[in-house]
């Protein structure tokens, strides 16, 4: 269970590991040098994706804006709001790192810097969006942050004019437990590159790469607890260089993956190299529930054996 010293720790470590100073943004110069930074992300310079105005009333109502200074140049920065009181909850509105700087460990920092803030003012989960379709997003979320996919929304923002979406903007919700420790060990995690289940142990998959990198989907047993599901290595690529094709994976992943989360199915791993791993909801909150307590048993034995151990010392 995380406490809120674990995670002002976890994020300043973050924060060092990746180079970086973290801060808060609340200022409209400095609100505008954020909207700035997600024009270059998202390749709109005319229009930012998150105007420096709109920044500034979301900072108002209480919402917060986390940036990560590197050379005191801003690397990146996200954007989160609270949910309905009785949700308990945040969302992040969005997130990103500046081209060129990806992949050192900025996003971590965010995230965890992110989850500080929401944990003092005493919410336990955090929800946002990302396109299905970009492997190192989903690596990202679900992988490194232990997010879990629960909800598939169909062109949720409608077209986006940018250098980064398609015309169809689908895209799956998920949540981050706020009191979970991340995912421990590459292996548990899916992470690329880990050992993933093996033989017969693999879940039976819903959609794969055929002939060309054509999509193809496969018919799975009904009983099934556990699906994967692929997604290509560089949809933005696919995109530039042939959108038929790209349209044809949009379609595909939301069928495969889009019917298996309206059939009660989580988003919970991902499987090396380009494998979304499912499981039935109610599969996966056994197991959670097996999970804390276990945790729960644990710290009782604990607290047992302090509690021991000081009547001994007493003696």
């Amino acid at each position: 269970m995380i406490t809120q010293d674990d995670a002002e720790q976890d994020a300043a470590a973050a924060a060092a590991r990746a180079s970086v100073v973290m801060g808060e943004l609340d200022t409209v110069e400095g609100l505008r040098e954020a909207a700035d930074l997600f024009a270059r992300i998202w390749e709109t310079p005319a229009v930012p994706p998150m105007p420096h105005d709109v920044l500034r009333s979301l900072v108002h109502a209480g919402g917060r804006v986390d940036a990560a200074f590197r050379d005191g140049n801003l690397v990146g920065a996200a954007v989160a709001v609270f949910s309905a009181p009785a949700d308990a909850a945040c969302y992040s509105l969005i997130a990103g790192v500046s081209p060129g700087a990806e992949s050192r460990g900025i996003g971590l920092a965010l995230k965890l810097a992110q989850r500080a803030w929401a944990l003092r003012a005493g919410v336990s989960r955090m929800v946002w969006t990302f396109d299905p379709l970009l492997r190192r997003n989903a690596w990202f979320n679900i992988a490194r942050m232990g997010a879990v996919g629960t909800e598939y929304l169909v062109d949720f923002y409608g077209e986006v004019t940018d250098g980064v979406n398609d015309p169809e903007t689908d895209r799956l919700a998920v949540t981050w437990n706020l009191r979970v420790p991340l995912p421990a060990s590459t292996a548990r995690a899916g992470v690329p590159g880990s050992p993933g289940p093996a033989g017969d142990t693999e879940p039976p998959a819903i959609l794969v790469a055929g002939p060309g990198d054509e999509p193809v989907a496969e018919a799975v047993p009904e009983a099934s607890t556990r699906r994967r599901c692929w997604i290509p290595g560089d949809i933005i690529a696919i995109r530039r260089t042939d959108p038929g094709l790209a349209r044809r994976w949009r379609l595909a992943v939301r069928e495969a993956l889009g019917g298996a989360v309206a059939e009660g199915y989580q988003v919970t791993g991902i499987m090396d190299p380009g494998w979304y791993v499912l499981e039935k909801a109610q599969a996966t909150e056994k197991a959670q529930a097996t999970e804390k307590a276990q945790a729960t048993e644990k710290a009782q034995a604990t607290e047992k054996a302090q509690a021991t151990e000081k009547a001994q010392a007493e003696r």
